[in-house]
């Protein structure tokens, strides 16, 4: 089935309605904030799994033991999270929704430790990167990059060793018997994380407002201009660009792109062909309602 085809279909049988019981896998533990955007988008219901790495994200949905996938995308303090871009493009799965959730970091240790006992501190990258300005205020502390936060707390919790703490949220805390050494250590107290929820199925649930695409452009001048110029004459408000390196080409790059506006399926049906003409490569990663701000 051709794109268009598809889109017809998932259009005639709008609104979709989430599952009684779906399976959901996320990269996290509990007290991850992964978990966290799981429990808030799906409102507690059906089974959640916990995955190690993102990769094994979208493996639960390639091999069928999940019905939908949770996964960070963007943070507004450190920006995209590349990884997840690249296994988007890689597994060809949609976006069907999105979650944001509040971070607030802690670091986190064993009853018995405190900020002269720290030796090494675990964590995801990412909690390093938001939290590097209280980070450097302890030059002499080994960061070690974790599979994720919460990961890295249960790794501490099990140790129990006072020389070793976690970045991690207070509820990894509280989950993993760790006491808390510092609280709101993110260099920014608006910091928030933006997750999507993908499916192996293209699916458009009640009120639709973000659209998410990807495409390769030909190694030329104005080739980018061109693309740009199609959203204005639509009146379509790009929200997000994001390019990523294409493996095997040398300063090839694929552009990720989000818009809003007034779209209709009329709307998609005449600009999809559009881009398509001047695209090399075309992908279509979802049509799915944007998080109510309001929430946060």
């Amino acid at each position: 089935m051709n794109l268009l085809s598809a889109l017809e279909k998932a259009f005639s049988e709008s609104p979709q309605n989430l599952e009684e019981n779906p399976r959901v896998a996320y990269a996290g533990t509990r007290g991850s904030y992964g978990e966290e955007a799981s429990l808030s988008f799906f409102k507690g219901t059906g089974e959640l799994f916990p995955c190690k790495t993102f990769d094994d994200v979208f493996e639960a949905l390639n091999q069928g033991t999940s019905d939908y996938g949770v996964l960070p995308i963007e943070n507004s303090s450190t920006g995209s999270i590349s990884t997840v871009y690249d296994l988007l493009s890689k597994y060809q799965y949609y976006i069907v929704g999105e979650e944001e959730v509040r971070v607030r970091h802690c670091l986190l240790a064993p009853k018995g430790a405190n900020l002269q006992t720290i030796k090494e501190v675990y964590s995801h990258p990412q909690g390093f990167s938001q939290s590097q300005d209280f980070l450097n205020e302890y030059p002499q502390w080994q960061c070690i990059p974790y599979y994720n936060t919460a990961i890295g707390a249960a790794y501490v919790a099990q140790k129990n060793d006072p020389n070793l703490a976690a970045i991690a949220s207070k509820r990894a805390g509280e989950i993993y018997d760790l006491l808390v050494l510092a609280e709101d250590i993110n260099f920014s107290q608006t910091n928030v994380t933006r997750f999507v929820i993908i499916s192996r199925e293209l699916k458009f649930f009640k009120d639709p407002t973000r659209v998410s695409i990807a495409f390769h452009l030909p190694h030329r001048p104005g080739a980018l201009y061109e693309i740009i110029g199609v959203f204005s004459v639509f009146s379509l408000n790009l929200c997000k660009i994001e390019s990523r390196p294409l493996l095997n080409q040398n300063w090839e790059y694929l552009f990720f792109v989000d818009f809003t506006g007034n779209i209709s399926q009329n709307t998609l049906a005449n600009l999809i062909p559009i881009i398509q003409e001047k695209a090399d490569y075309f992908q279509f990663l979802g049509y799915y309602p944007q998080y109510d701000q309001t929430k946060i």
